[in-house]
C-alpha cells in the first residue's frame, strides 16, 4: 500500500505517518458490556476514519484501471465491483478469464 501511495506523490512525513497510523493496529469487539479479546489487524483499513478510504480507493482505481485495459467493463461502488463482457466467441470467454485471475491475483 505504501509503494501504491509513493506513486500517488504521497511522500516524505505524510507518508511516515500514514505508515504509522497503519502498522501495527488492534482491533476489540464489542457487544453490550462484553469486550473481545484484542487481535491484531493484518489487513484492511480502520472503519470510521478519515483517512480508511484513500487506500481503498486507490487498490479499486487500480484494479479498474487495468481489467479496464483488458477489454473488460467495471463497474464500482462504494466497496462493490461489478466486471463483466459480452460473451461471442472462444476469445472473450478467455479475456474474461484473465481478467478473473488478474482480480484474484490482486486479492491475494
Amino acid at each position: 500500500m505504501l509503494a501504491k501511495l509513493y506513486t500517488y506523490s504521497i511522500r516524505d512525513e505524510v507518508l511516515l505517518w500514514i505508515e504509522h497510523y497503519f502498522v501495527k493496529r488492534t482491533h476489540q469487539t464489542r457487544v453490550s458490556d462484553c469486550l473481545s479479546a484484542e487481535a491484531s489487524l493484518i489487513s484492511g483499513v480502520v472503519q470510521g476514519s478519515g483517512i480508511g478510504p484513500v487506500p481503498f480507493l486507490i487498490f479499486v482505481d487500480e484494479l479498474a484501471k487495468l481489467l479496464e485495459h483488458h477489454g473488460v467493463v467495471v463497474k464500482l461502488f462504494a466497496d462493490d465491483r461489478k466486471v463483466y463482457l459480452e460473451i461471442c466467441n472462444v476469445d472473450d470467454a478467455v479475456k474474461l478469464q484473465k481478467a478473473l485471475d488478474l482480480i484474484v491475483e490482486c486479492a491475494d
